[in-house]
């Protein structure tokens, strides 16, 4: 089973997707991609390289036992066969989260660019966007990680 979590910049895809997936392994074998991290490149890979990489990874995984993949990140690569679930926050919750980024808060990730930013940065990286057609739509506002992965898992 693919479980794929997108949604706006700063609303928790990685560190929920990661929940999820620990959750998980508890009681199957499986794996975790974050797009964002599998696809540094220079020159930047096209989406059709991306998409290829990932769908290598995920041939690698199930050759490997994986019984299930959840992926974090651009649903415009989503696999054939995947969940999406979108996480969606208000625009104060997104600038709130933002600005605790740029301050250095929350999770470290490889080659993140909001640690630093200026204030009106971040504030400018808060969009609200409208959950993709058929997406499972999760609100992450004022709630935990571990609190949006449980919905996640019990659906």
């Amino acid at each position: 089973m693919i479980r794929w979590i997108d949604g706006p910049r700063g609303v928790g895809k990685s560190t929920v997707g990661w929940e999820v997936h620990r959750r998980l392994c508890a009681t199957t074998r499986g794996a975790y991609v974050d797009l964002a991290q599998i696809t540094f490149a220079d020159p930047p890979l096209t989406p059709e390289q991306r998409a290829r990489n990932l769908r290598a990874v995920w041939r690698g995984y199930r050759e490997a036992g994986a019984e299930h993949l959840v992926v974090v990140g651009d649903h415009a690569l989503l696999l054939p066969g995947a969940t999406l679930w979108w996480l969606h926050a208000s625009h104060d919750h997104l600038v709130e989260r933002l600005l605790g980024r740029g301050r250095g808060e929350g999770v470290s990730l490889a080659g993140d660019d909001l640690p630093g930013l200026p204030e009106a940065g971040l504030r400018a990286l808060a969009v609200v966007r409208p959950a993709p057609a058929g997406a499972r739509v999760v609100d992450t506002g004022g709630r935990t990680p571990a609190e949006v992965a449980s919905e996640i898992l019990s659906a």
